[in-house]
């Protein structure tokens, strides 16, 4: 089984995430998405953010028919291992 993984905050999702992921998901048999935790979203991209708490950009990526599997992400060794588990 060929494993695709992408990652990013999704704190707003457009068109263009959905052709990433559909792209993904065509490369191999599981595609796992990274997001980034809320702390991680509001240290990146500012106190103004993220717009959508972390359960529901998860919840609303799970919905998304090209994507297999969420996790969350709180820390740069959190996401590496991750990567690595999977």
């Amino acid at each position: 089984m060929k494993l695709i993984w992408t990652n990013g905050c999704y704190d707003i999702v457009h068109i263009g995430h959905i052709k990433l992921f559909q792209y993904a998901k065509s490369l191999g048999d599981k595609l796992i998405v990274g997001i980034d935790s809320d702390n991680r979203v509001k240290s990146l991209k500012g106190n103004s953010r993220p717009i959508n708490i972390q359960e529901n950009r998860k919840l609303f990526l799970e919905s998304i028919k090209y994507i297999d599997q969420v996790v969350i992400f709180d820390s740069h060794e959190q996401l590496t291992g991750y990567i690595k588990k999977f």
